[in-house]
Order: structure tokens, then sequence, then C-alpha cells
């Protein structure tokens, strides 16, 4: 099989494992002892196979078929009811529509019709945006499993960064299926977005979205501007400027310069002496804030730019993210022998605050961004062939440890009270783990983790649409 450098380096990790192409040594790096091509194709096929049951076994807890819904995102034990977060089902949809697989179209349509029911019959304002999370565990009026979720948790906010997940996972259905009402929600959230967030005060971008306080009543939040949101909302309008052949908002504004706002304040968040991304400012307009730096800003600012100029924020936080939760490390839910290695939140998640947390807690969501990010550097990166293979071999070492976590953890885990298969989805976290913003992520079987370690294993980048890593836009 011949394979320029440029399809190799496009193909899915465990393809070209499978396929037996990474070099010898990397393929003994990353897969301890054994040197059987064919036994790892197995292994990675049969991991991803279960990933993907996982995700249907999640999707049909409560209905099945077409009926519209949405997925719970976590395991029951997470505590967090039949919640299913906007953000973890935008994500199931591009794992679905990158493997192309029997069914999985279907399933992602289904999801696609979920966000459009969701969109129209937001409570307490259907104006366009979607909500943090929904219930889904009963039927509404209408049919559609897909209710308010009210008490106790009251998931009614409207962050910028679930708009633009949920706005570009609309955008690659409708350039899967070719549906006008996909690019129509696409294009009536996007426009929530720049009428109730777009901001000109300090560094510009998009504000952090609304609340809904106790009448019901929507809000600005109080919270600061978020990098990883303003990194969301330029890929999403990217896309859209793409969708709607260089279209213009309700404002008058073109796609392509409203994206160029969100851009602008990225790049005002880039700390040059260090090679990172700032989190954002603690208010609108307010000065940055320095700490706690987290892992998406590095990794998902390179999957949306496939810019070189930042291409070093990946290596920071391998360098500064990276660690091993082993049954040894303090508060480690880890027993036995199991050792995994992977990404941590932030840097708050190493000294964490919360008690009963483990600063050594693996992010098994934040391993797979990484994974997709040094693919997609290995892709298209200007990178000398020796700075490639390293990032191969250390994405592979990745997936080895995320295939680890999936076979051994989460084991007894439930949804609808029914057991999860053991081996199937990937877990949150390796144990509970402190994020710096005030709350945790803790060992529970989650959709969002799983469905970026779908997309990392199959090689796909949601900010790109066709989820292809190409040539760079800017050197």
């Amino acid at each position: 099989m011949k394979l320029s450098r440029r399809n190799f380096f496009g193909m899915g990790m465990y393809t070209a494992a499978a396929a037996g192409l990474a070099p010898m040594s990397l393929t003994k790096a990353a897969h301890a002892g054994s040197s059987n091509h064919t036994s790892d194709a197995r292994d990675y096929e049969s991991s991803i196979q279960g990933a993907f049951t996982f995700q249907n076994t999640m999707m049909d807890a409560y209905a099945t078929g077409d009926t519209v819904r949405l997925i719970q995102s976590y395991s029951d034990q997470s505590g967090l009811l039949s919640t299913a977060m906007t953000y973890d089902n935008a994500v199931s949809i591009h794992a679905y529509l990158q493997r192309r697989q029997g069914g999985d179209l279907a399933r992602a349509e289904v999801l696609g019709n979920g966000l459009l029911y969701a969109q129209a019959n937001n409570f307490p304002i259907a104006d366009g945006r979607f909500a943090q999370g929904y219930f889904v565990n009963t039927p509404s009026a209408e049919g559609a499993y897909i209710t308010p979720a009210a008490t106790p948790f009251y998931f009614y906010t409207s962050a910028v960064g679930d708009q633009a997940w949920a706005g570009m996972a609309l955008s690659q259905l409708y350039r899967r299926t070719g549906q006008s009402k996909y690019l129509t929600a696409a294009v009536l959230v996007a426009n929530w977005i720049v009428n109730n967030t777009y901001n000109t005060a300090g560094f510009g971008g998009y504000s952090f979205g609304t609340i809904i306080n106790q009448y019901n009543e929507s809000e600005p939040s109080p919270n600061g501007q978020s990098t990883e949101h303003n990194i969301d909302t330029s890929a999403f309008f990217t896309m859209l400027d793409e969708l709607t052949n260089h279209g213009k908002a309700n404002n008058g504004s073109s796609w392509s310069s409203l994206a160029q706002h969100a851009l602008s304040f990225v790049l005002a968040m880039y700390n040059s002496a260090g090679g990172y991304f700032y989190t954002g400012t603690n208010s609108t307009g307010g000065p940055i804030t320095p700490t706690p730096i987290p892992e998406d800003c590095q990794t998902w600012s390179y999957l949306a730019l496939l810019d070189d100029r930042y291409q070093k924020t990946i290596d920071w936080a391998l360098a500064d993210l990276q660690t091993t939760d082993t049954p040894s490390s303090t508060n480690s839910d880890l027993t036995g022998t199991e050792t995994i290695t992977g990404m941590v939140f932030d840097t708050a998640s190493l000294t964490p605050s919360i008690s009963d947390c483990d600063p050594h807690a693996v992010w098994l969501e934040g391993t797979s961004h990484t994974i997709a990010a040094l693919i997609a550097r290995a892709r298209v990166g200007n990178e000398n062939l020796a700075a490639h293979f390293h990032d191969i071999q250390q994405a592979l070492t990745f997936l080895d440890n995320c295939r680890t976590a999936q076979s051994e953890l989460g084991a007894g885990q439930t949804v609808n009270s029914k057991t999860i298969p053991q081996g199937d989805g990937l877990m949150a976290s390796t144990s509970l783990m402190d994020t710096g913003f005030g709350y945790t992520y803790g060992p529970s079987l989650h959709i969002g983790a799983t469905a970026w370690y779908l997309l990392a294993a199959l090689g796909g980048n949601p900010f790109q649409l066709g989820y292809m890593s190409r040539t760079n836009r800017k050197n």
C-alpha cells in the first residue's frame, strides 16, 4: 500500500497502526511488547466498536428508533439523573458522523432532530438558544424525550460555548445530509450568539452567555469571557461562512467578520513567552485571568486554527498538564495494578482545593482532545519528520491508555438502572478531579469522553467541516 506523508497522517490512529504503517519503533513503544499488527487491528477495532456500543446503549436507555431524543450524558452513578448536556450531545453527533457506518447517520439525525426540538421548545425562552442541559427520561407532550432540566439542577444557563458546539454539530449535519432544517437552526443559534453576546469592551469577542433568574427571566451571565468559547464561536462562524456562501448575520455583518471578532479575542489571550492561551477574563471587558490554565484552550486552538504560530500550545499542555493516576495517588479510585496516563483539566487540577480530589486524576476527554490535536499537527504541521513521528508516538501512547481505562474502569455502572456492559464506555475522569472552577469531574461513564475518544481514534477534527484537518491556513 503506497501512502504519502499527508494521507498517512490523515488516517485514524487505529487504522494506521493496524495496517502496520507506523514505524516499528513507534508500534513497539506504544504497544508494550506487541509487534503483531493484526492483533493490534482487532484490539483497536474492538475498542472503537465497544465505544459506539456504549453510545448506542446510552442513547436507547429511554427510547429507541427514530423517537426524537437526546442522550443522558453520564451513568446514573454521577448523581445528575437523566441530564443530557447540550455539549455532550453535539460531540456525540460528531462521532456518529465521523464513522460513516450503517446506522450512524440515522442516529446522528435523531440527535440533530433532538437539538431542533430543544431549540424550538427551550424553557423558559425559545429564541434560538439552547440550555446547558435537558432531562431525557420522560416524553414531552409532543413525544420527544426532552424536557426542562428543572429541580434540583435548573440547567437553564446558555453559555456561548454550548451554543457554538450545537451549531457546529448542526452545520456538519447540514453538510452531510443537505437538509436545510439543520442549517436554519444553526443560523438561528448563531444570530442568538451575535445578538446577545457580541462585545466591544476590552478585548472584544463574545461574552459568556446568559443565565435565567428566579423569575425565569434572561440576564447576562456575570462570568467573564472565555477563550474556549471564542475558539468555538470562531470555528462555528467560519463553518457558516462556507455553508452560506459568505453570507451575513441578521445584523448585516458577514459570518467571516464575526468569526474574526471571536478570533481576535482568542489571540489576545495568547501568552507568547509561555506558549499557551489564558482561560479568558474575569469579567466582560475585564483583565486577563492568569490562572488556572486549561487544557482545552491549548488543543482546541490548534484544532480550530491549524496555525503553526500557535502549535507549541500542544507541547505546553503535554509538559504542564500531563499526569499519571495510580492506586497510590492521594484519593485515587484506582485499585490493584491499574495505572492511567493522560491529561488533567487545568493547572488547578494538579493542586486541588476541593477535598477528596485526586491531584493525579486523568481527564479522559481532555486526553482525547490531545490525541486529536497531535494527529492534526502530524498531518498538517510544518515540523520535521522526527517531530511528526513523535506526535504519532505520543498519540498512540495516549490512545492505549484510553483503551486501558475503557477496558478496566466503570464496572457495574448503570443507565436507567440497567447495567452498562463492562469495557464499552470511557469515564469522565479516572478519579475525582478538581477543575478549579468550582466543580469536579468524577469516575462516571460519560458520552462526551467516549465520543471524543472516537473522534480522536478515527482521526477526526470537529472544528473543520468534514472532520479532516487540511493544509494550514496560516504559517
